[in-house]
């Protein structure tokens, strides 16, 4: 059986994950704003000039998601996909260094996407390289699927997804590149969001004292979700984290010399298996009742859910994909294989529903994504396609 450290080390060149993430970083790619094709077509140039087979997967005009495949040349065996999107949030202000210069500093590489997730992106685009290396030692397949739209609507996995089904493929095992810093994440906890709106009494602010202020009802709302959260803790799961109830946006009133009569705020949900979105309605309306009870005042309220439910999803520790990744992950100098939970969410939820185990492995830390002067490591981005070559060497080729 091959020593796939080995052969991998006679192979592989540390610069080249570096230099192209780089250049994916220089190729802007907003969500939605044209570049995602100029960013699929130079990932497509880069595999047809390695002979390795590619799909353009055109979602809607002007937007492709790049689909590109090794076989291995022994035959039928496992299939494996990496996943990753192509496009960025917009650039933004407060910049220190050029948001697409691709700059190097003190082992940082600066810009946007380069850690969410073009850092991923050039990790995976050369361990594919790699492993074409030895399609002929090879069984099964290795797919990569960059999409489009996850900073959107997640439109360009949807429209794989359905030709994955289409197509009745079976992919046994796949990997995101999101941020982890290179931590296992098993999956991510679930995500929604209501829409509270909370009623009260308007008036002339000269007598405001014979209404009903909503704005203040609202915020005693608020400071019981808050205090909520401290609760939610025991409800933690150990793979995912704890379930949570944070508030992101609210509004109110019409004129300062008007008692506000409404007063509407934004909360984003984050559920575990063991704490589901039907009680997380359920804790919401609670925590209303509560304050009307505290105030001894009876208030109108309603609860709308006002973005469409991403359930959570979590595989198990002993699958043989997560096994083989965290036996290669301990074949890179200076890193361990550490489980940690994934704080936002991904993907990996539409993967896991339509029966692919998933889970989720890159470089970079998401505290660093969509933020100015955004960066990744490139110890991190080298350490990572020299990880997912190990793993689709051993996933396709057994050791």
């Amino acid at each position: 059986m091959p020593d796939w450290k080995a052969l991998l080390d006679n192979e592989f060149d540390l610069f080249e994950p570096i230099n192209l993430a780089q250049n994916l970083v220089r190729i802007p790619s907003v969500s939605g704003e044209g570049g995602e094709v100029e960013l699929a077509r130079f990932i497509a140039n880069y595999f047809i000039d390695r002979q390795i087979k590619v799909e353009w997967q055109e979602v809607e005009e002007g937007r492709a998601n790049l689909i590109a495949e090794i076989e291995g040349i022994l035959g039928e065996g496992p299939n494996l996909l990496f996943n990753g999107h192509l496009d960025t949030v917009p650039l933004g202000s407060g910049w220190t260094y050029p948001p697409l210069g691709g700059e190097i500093i003190e082992n940082r590489l600066y810009g946007r996407g380069a850690c969410d997730m073009k850092g991923a992106l050039a990790s995976m685009m050369y361990a594919a390289y790699i492993v074409s290396l030895f399609a002929p030692s090879l069984y099964g397949k290795l797919k990569l699927v960059f999409v489009v739209d996850e900073e959107g609507s997640n439109l360009g996995v949807k429209h794989w997804i359905k030709s994955y089904r289409e197509r009745e493929e079976v992919i046994d095992f796949a990997l995101v590149g999101e941020p982890t810093g290179l931590n296992i994440s098993l999956g991510h906890r679930g995500v929604a969001a209501y829409q509270v709106k909370v009623r009260g009494k308007s008036c002339h602010m000269g007598i405001a004292e014979r209404g009903v202020n909503a704005i203040y009802l609202a915020s005693q709302v608020i400071q019981s979700i808050e205090k909520k959260n401290q609760e939610l803790k025991k409800f933690a799961d150990p793979d995912l984290g704890n379930p949570t109830l944070h508030v992101g946006r609210i509004q109110g009133g019409t004129f300062p010399n008007v008692v506000p009569d409404t007063c509407g705020f934004e909360v984003d949900v984050r559920t575990v298996p063991d704490f589901p979105l039907g009680r997380m309605e359920e804790t919401l309306q609670d925590i209303l009742d509560s304050v009307q009870q505290e105030k001894e005042l009876k208030f109108n309220y309603q609860i709308d859910q006002s973005i469409p439910y991403l359930p959570p999803v979590k595989i198990s520790r002993d699958l043989e994909g997560v096994k083989i990744l965290s036996r290669s992950i301990s074949d890179v100098p200076g890193e361990i294989p550490t489980f940690a939970p994934f704080p936002a969410s991904c993907e990996a939820s539409f993967l896991v529903e339509a029966g692919i185990p998933t889970l989720i492995f890159g470089p970079g830390r998401i505290e660093e994504a969509h933020t100015a002067n955004e960066f990744v490591s490139i110890t991190q981005i080298v350490a990572a396609s020299r990880i997912y070559s190990l793993l689709a060497l051993r996933f396709l080729g057994g050791e």
